[in-house]
């Protein structure tokens, strides 16, 4: 089995994304504390997490790419959660779904694409009432972070709530810097480290010096689960990995 072959059994790819659907308008907001954005009737609020990409469609052209980071519920009337109606009819539940009663969400502007190159800019502006938002699409995240297929870029996974969509690193501007893996315990450090590292090594952009102090990253480790997975030196068996102790 070849090296990519094994690193993408190490990381399965998953199942093709859903087209970017339509979640609401913009009804509020600034640029300095998001966008207040209600939802439509046929959106399921339990369907939306803090952390999902959102991209709000601007009349000029311009798309801000944005990230949800609270979400509400609200009402035409506030005396209704006071005295709310017998929904032990479902129709009557149906009536009030979306009319008297809705789903709002509070989305953070982080970039703006414009033009036909879609370059990513630092959002200066905001997008104007009732402009529609949509949940991001593969083509839009793919804009943010780059495409896994360009030379230099590395698939590191997919954005919260959005399996499908995969989130390429540019490794050669990754090994520019300093860089650090934060967490609390049990989120997943090591293997995204273990990640990034098998990144670097297949794409030949530097070499790394590890001190490996709990051996997590040599010839074997353990994940989360108790299980035995492989280390870099079994991914990268043909010389690019040496293990000194």
């Amino acid at each position: 089995m070849t090296q990519p072959e094994e690193l993408d059994r190490w990381f399965p790819r998953l199942p093709e994304p859903s087209p970017a659907q339509r979640l609401g308008i913009v009804v509020g907001g600034s640029l300095s504390k998001g966008l207040e954005v209600k939802l439509d009737p046929q959106t399921v609020v339990e369907g939306l997490a803090v952390g999902r990409y959102v991209v709000v469609h601007g009349r000029t052209g311009r798309r801000f790419f944005s990230i949800i980071n609270d979400v509400a519920l609200d009402a035409v009337n506030p005396l209704i959660e006071r005295t709310p109606p017998d929904v032990s009819d479902s129709f009557i539940a149906r009536v009030h779904e979306g009319t008297s009663t809705f789903g709002r969400i509070h989305v953070a502007p982080m970039l703006v694409m414009e033009g036909e190159s879609g370059e990513p800019k630092p959002v200066k502006t905001i997008p104007a009432h009732f402009t529609p938002v949509y949940t991001a699409s593969e083509e839009d995240v793919a804009l943010v972070f780059g495409r896994e297929t360009e030379p230099g870029y590395f698939y590191i996974g997919d954005p919260l709530e959005m399996e499908g969509v995969h989130v390429a690193l540019d490794l050669n501007r990754f090994v520019e810097r300093s860089a650090g893996v934060f967490g609390k315990t049990g989120t997943g450090k090591t293997f995204l480290t273990r990640l990034l590292l098998a990144g670097i090594i297949r794409q030949q952009v530097a070499v790394n010096l590890v001190f490996d102090m709990h051996n997590e990253y040599g010839w074997k480790s353990q994940d989360e689960a108790r299980q035995e997975v492989k280390g870099l030196r079994q991914l990268f068996s043909t010389g690019q990995v040496s293990v000194f102790s």
